[in-house]
């Protein structure tokens, strides 16, 4: 089915709902960042299947607002003849900018399901402003033309199963106590979900409704006395039913959330910054609402020590699979290895690990130009044959019942040229000046982001994503609240947070370059600084214990610093990781590692 023709349909039902603008967010009902299959709306009435993004369809045009890590990308598979491009990032205006512009009069749709409250309010605003309306539809116009041409709508229905103490390092009746003590101290007397990442912590779920994202479709809601799972119930074992009871929790179906807390008469706290508008019009009905964001972001941000320690096994793990990976594409690209069969060949040796439950996001893999799109998915349109002649991108990730994983390498299975060592040795520098900082109680990431960047920078070059994101433990691969990014978080990054490290460099039609590790904030281990009035301090512990790759780093570029911060780092990964090779690949690792 042609895109022109899902417009078709799509503009057939905007005019049947007298409406002349319609909003497709890229998220869903839960906020988020990976849709499932069902939901993935965006992608179906654009063909652009970047995770960020959105469109904007009027009844003669669409428009595609998406950031710079997907320009290319998104030039690559929107269909001009339909679509504008709106560069986010100062290339062009906002969508709310664009509105203001370009809607006077009109209608604008939305499912209240996938827009947030405060941006509910704003659109509104907007469109009052201006002698518009906002219409808040009770159903979803891309879904109904969907089934208009023949597609069914269908939810996943993956079984869930518990995870416990031994992995999660508290149990369920723990987290509910704590829950209720935030409750009492915010004076509320429920808190409803909606955010599935939280849902999986404090349940100790998981699931696989949710492609890379052990999560369970459902909405939650904890009150001081009771706890409430809206899920379908056929996902779940007896046995598990039983586990939850035995904890307080009890099972409603997924459609009954709107009807269940609308017959409340209490307090509810909502989270501002991810329940829907509509949550928000179910709940406030005949409650009394608290708008502020969710105590779970930030606890689940703080790893305890038995998820610090899954974490540290999981990369062991992922650790051994990369580096087979590694030694197997040495010995095989000349077979004709490409993007798609080397990501596969990677996930048979992640598959081959205890305790994988999939890949935590779609392999990055990128060869020569295909590497410069900063979110690339190799298609059987696009996939190139790896040769020897240019570099290699590979981001990838697993998912292990101990932990999240995700890493990014770059290699040159030939002669690399003095550019391309050049510039991944800038990269380079940049990675391992954030990995070895030092700051003090109150740092946020913004205020380390230019660490990474500086070599790029003294060298007018760089890059346009964020330097790290946090990670989950068992959980998403993108998690908040902390992040290292030009943009301010007013997050201060603390022991127990994991982030990830990964600058990077992109030529467009050449190659692209990243190095990425993920790291667990730590106190420092220092005298002088747990002396220091101004402590505490903390620094970064590298998780990932891969080496990088040899042949493209340029020592004359290395500072003594870097040179015995890389020793140090592979030593590491010597003890750590070498007793899990045999004798063939370590004596390949140890090469590796004989760098400086």
């Amino acid at each position: 089915m042609s895109i022109q023709e899902r417009l078709s349909v799509l503009r057939n039902q905007m005019q049947q709902h007298k409406i002349d603008i319609y909003l497709v967010p890229s998220i869903d009902a839960h906020n988020s960042e990976y849709v499932p299959e069902c939901w993935q709306r965006r992608p179906w009435i654009s063909n652009f299947d970047g995770s960020a993004g959105e469109v904007i369809v009027t009844l003669d045009h669409a428009y595609l607002w998406t950031d710079g890590r997907y320009f290319l990308q998104a030039e690559q598979q929107l269909d001009s003849n339909h679509y504008t491009m709106m560069k986010q990032g100062g290339f062009a205006p906002e969508t709310e900018q664009w509105l203001q512009e370009n809607a006077h009069g009109k209608r604008l749709g939305i499912d209240a399901r996938l827009v947030g409250i405060g941006r509910a309010n704003i659109l509104r605003n907007i469109m009052s402003s201006i002698d518009g309306e906002l219409v808040v539809l009770e159903e979803n116009l891309v879904d109904n033309a969907k089934t208009k041409l023949g597609e069914s709508i269908n939810l996943p229905c993956a079984k869930a199963f518990a995870v416990h103490e031994t992995t999660t390092g508290e149990s369920l009746v723990e987290r509910l106590a704590w829950l209720r003590s935030e409750l009492t101290s915010n004076q509320a007397e429920y808190i409803a979900l909606n955010v599935l990442d939280e849902i999986a912590w404090l349940y100790n779920i998981r699931g696989s409704d949710v492609e890379f994202n052990p999560f369970v479709i459902s909405y939650a809601l904890i009150g001081l006395d009771e706890a409430i799972w809206f899920v379908d119930s056929a996902k779940l074992s007896v046995e598990l039913i039983a586990e939850l009871a035995t904890a307080g929790v009890t099972i409603q179906s997924y459609d009954s959330f709107a009807a269940y807390v609308g017959q409340l008469h209490a307090k509810i706290w909502l989270d501002e910054r991810s329940a829907s508008f509509w949550m928000l019009q179910s709940v406030s009905s005949s409650n009394e609402v608290l708008l502020q964001r969710s105590p779970i972001v930030y606890r689940k941000a703080l790893k305890n020590a038995v998820e610090a320690e899954g974490a540290r096994v999981a990369h062991i793990k992922d650790a051994v699979a990369m580096i087979r990976f590694i030694y197997w594409l040495e010995q095989n690209w000349q077979t004709g290895v490409d993007e798609i069969s080397a990501a596969d060949k990677l996930e048979e040796f992640r598959k081959a690990q205890a305790n994988l439950h999939g890949l935590s996001f779609s392999t990055i893999s990128g060869y020569a130009s295909n590497g410069a799109i900063i979110h690339y998915r190799a298609t059987p349109d696009t996939n190139k044959v790896i040769r020897d002649d240019n570099l290699y991108l590979l981001d990838s990730g697993g998912q292990y019942l101990e932990g999240t994983t995700d890493i990014t390498r770059t290699f040159h299975l030939g002669t690399p040229s003095d550019q391309q060592r050049h510039h991944y040795t800038l990269v380079l520098k940049g990675h391992l000046a954030l990995s070895r900082a030092i700051f003090s109680h109150g740092t946020c990431g913004e205020h380390l982001d230019t660490l990474a960047r500086a070599p790029l920078w003294n060298e007018f070059l760089n890059y346009r994503h964020g330097t790290g994101h946090g990670v989950g433990s068992f959980l998403g691969v993108h998690e908040g609240p902390q992040k290292i990014s030009q943009a301010n978080s007013n997050v201060p990054l603390v022991p127990g947070m994991i982030i990830s490290n990964e600058p990077g460099l992109y030529l467009d039609g050449e190659y692209g370059i990243r190095i990425e590790n993920l790291c667990l904030v730590t106190e420092v281990d220092d005298t002088r600084a747990k002396q220091s009035p101004y402590g505490p301090f903390y620094t970064f512990e590298d998780l990932t214990l891969v080496p990088y790759c040899k042949k493209l780093i340029d020592t004359t570029l290395l500072s003594p610093e870097d040179k015995a911060q890389i020793n140090t780092y592979y030593a590491k990964i010597r003890s750590k990781i070498a007793p899990h090779l045999d004798s063939q690949l370590q004596a390949w690792l140890f090469d590796q590692l004989d760098l400086l």
